[in-house]
């Protein structure tokens, strides 16, 4: 019997066509030099909870003028393709560099809770 690795949740395609939009944010400060400070609530595990003795944790991001242009970018409406594009264009980079800088980065702010990213269903077998 032959094993075969398990299908990603998404393929690039898929992801490529990701809309990807910010997380409800409470408060925003830019900075002289083109960068950003992001700050955000989040729910605390429930250790951390009981320790702080409050059901919110807010905390703040740095984001470098590179970094808050991705982010700024995250509107829900615009894909991520779209985004790899622009951002190729205005830095004068080739579409696979600024795919794997922009694709790396938005991980990056999903994984701090910056983002989140709005992925279409995939059509269902046999039309439906």
């Amino acid at each position: 019997m032959a094993f075969s690795k398990p299908k990603p949740a998404f393929d690039r395609d898929r992801a490529l066509r990701a809309r990807p939009e910010h997380a409800p944010a409470v408060g925003r400060e830019e900075s002289d030099d083109g960068g950003v400070t992001i700050v955000i609530e989040l729910e605390p595990r429930k250790w951390l909870g009981w320790l702080a003795g409050s059901k919110t944790v807010r905390r703040s991001f740095r984001l470098d003028k590179l970094g808050a242009e991705v982010y700024d970018a995250c509107d829900g409406k615009t894909t991520t393709r779209s985004m790899v594009r622009q951002f190729a264009k205005k830095h004068e980079i080739s579409v696979a560099e600024a795919e794997i800088s922009v694709t790396q980065y938005l991980r990056t702010l999903v994984s701090k809770g910056l983002v989140v990213v709005a992925v279409d269903r995939e059509p269902q077998k046999g039309g439906k």
